[in-house]
């Protein structure tokens, strides 16, 4: 494997552990301890994973990941949040960040392996389930006893009533029993001519311009169903699905994928990783309107 792992943490013990673990699984590692020396360290190496501690000397995780979102060539680097913290403010930018949350315990290692496996797909003991991993490293002040994530994130969005959702300026309320799509496409003209069908057929549509925002929009509004374009800005439509998935707030969104590359092993990726549909462009409008009526019975149901 010729995979990086960059670690960041000012507490060495910790650095060391890590760093043997993911040698041992055949990772290159570097490491920093403080915030500033990180994000100048993951600028000139750009590694395929980084691992960042929320409180760190001269700065925190959080910002460097802040800061990776907004440059170009880092945004799409997936990253993984150590902390002590449960707070409810440290999980939802954690969230909004696309970032893995881990919650720090002496065996720190057993709650990283997981989502390294997923991320790589590394051929050690199986990968625990992602919905397990969340659930057993949301936890209470560090007691053994597993939080339900969605009473969590409920909590954490202030949501008194979690049938309702808001439009594109999220001031107007809409209820989630009205048919209504979040479409993530970065393409202006197609985005539009996707609203005006799908409105034809009585649906509403949504939209977000970038893998982030889609992400995020779904955590925390809830749609009936996600049309995915496949390339996109902040984060490509595999990125994206696989963070959808893998959350128990919206493992279940039906996401139908949209792209103009025609490759098989692309159908079968985005597949594989929980597509409900795949069509390439030019769109056949029909095939999308059958896909979206299946799909949104079956997240109606």
């Amino acid at each position: 494997m010729n995979k990086s792992v960059f670690i960041a943490d000012d507490d060495q013990d910790i650095v060391d552990l890590l760093t043997l673990h993911c040698e041992q699984a055949g990772f290159k590692v570097d490491s920093a301890n403080n915030a500033m020396t990180a994000l100048g360290k993951i600028e000139e190496n750009s590694p395929d994973v980084a691992i960042l501690d929320v409180d760190m000397p001269l700065g925190n995780g959080l910002c460097v990941r802040e800061m990776m979102v907004n440059h170009q060539d880092l945004q799409s680097i997936p990253v993984i949040m150590l902390t002590a913290s449960t707070s409810e403010e440290t999980v939802r930018r954690c969230h909004e960040q696309m970032a893995y949350y881990v919650l720090k315990c002496p065996d720190v290692w057993s709650r990283v392996q997981p989502v390294l496996q997923e991320l790589f797909h590394l051929k050690s003991e199986p990968a625990d389930n992602m919905i397990e991993h969340e659930q057993n490293t949301l936890r209470s002040n560090g007691s053994c006893e597993p939080v339900d994530l969605m009473d969590t994130v409920f909590a954490i969005l202030g949501a008194e009533d979690s049938s309702a959702v808001f439009d594109r300026d999220g001031d107007v309320p809409r209820r989630s029993e009205e048919p209504w799509v979040l479409l993530i496409e970065d393409d202006d003209d197609f985005a539009l001519a996707t609203r005006l069908r799908l409105q034809e057929y009585g649906v509403q549509v949504i939209r977000a311009a970038a893998g982030m925002e889609g992400y995020r929009r779904a955590f925390m509004e809830a749609p009936c169903a996600i049309v995915l374009d496949y390339e996109l800005p902040q984060g490509n439509g595999d990125y994206v699905i696989r963070r959808l998935k893998e959350s128990p707030a919206t493992g279940d969104i039906p996401v139908i994928v949209l792209t103009g590359r025609r490759e098989a092993n692309i159908e079968r990726q985005m597949r594989g990783l929980g597509a409900s549909e795949f069509l390439t462009k030019p769109l056949d409008w029909k095939r999308l309107r059958t896909a979206l009526e299946a799909n949104l019975d079956l997240a109606r149901g």
